[in-house]
């Protein structure tokens, strides 16, 4: 992924989670998990990032 596909799916990531309006109501399981699987691309995203950053291509090929 380039840094500019990489900003792309970061900025979807943003938007769904501004629209999430805090933790109001019980979650069904089925929104439980959507947004867990949200958080946890979100955290490979950025350390996809860093290691385009840095320049480690063996951790980028892990991530991908």
């Amino acid at each position: 992924m380039t840094h500019r596909q990489i900003k792309k799916e970061l900025d979807k990531i943003y938007k769904e989670r501004r629209s999430w309006n805090g933790g109001k109501g019980p979650f069904d399981k089925l929104s439980i998990n959507r947004r867990t699987l949200i958080l946890i691309k979100q955290q490979i995203l950025y350390r996809l990032e860093n290691s385009k950053i840095v320049g480690n291509q063996k951790k980028e090929f892990f991530l991908l």
